[in-house]
């Protein structure tokens, strides 16, 4: 799922209109349809604003679930090791 898409979701879910949410971060509601269909995304400094908007961790607004993070976290902290 898109970070788009999952921004759709989630303000479908809370009943928020594009509009809602484009007054929210003072932006237009074409920009929030677009990120919707995929024709571009959210700015990185909007991430933090948006996931309080909708009340979700970052992680969740790209639809990474705790499992996946710690496998990433493992992959990561395992290539860093030194002793194969």
């Amino acid at each position: 799922m898109t970070i788009g898409e999952k921004i759709a979701k989630l303000r479908k879910e809370k009943h928020i209109t594009q509009t809602e949410l484009a007054d929210y971060l003072f932006l237009v509601p074409q920009t929030i349809s677009k990120w919707e269909v995929g024709n571009g995304t959210p700015e990185i400094s909007l991430l933090p604003k948006i996931a309080s908007f909708f009340d979700v961790s970052i992680d969740e607004l790209f639809s990474i679930s705790s499992l996946e993070r710690v496998r990433d976290m493992v992959m990561k902290y395992s290539v860093l090791r030194d002793d194969n």
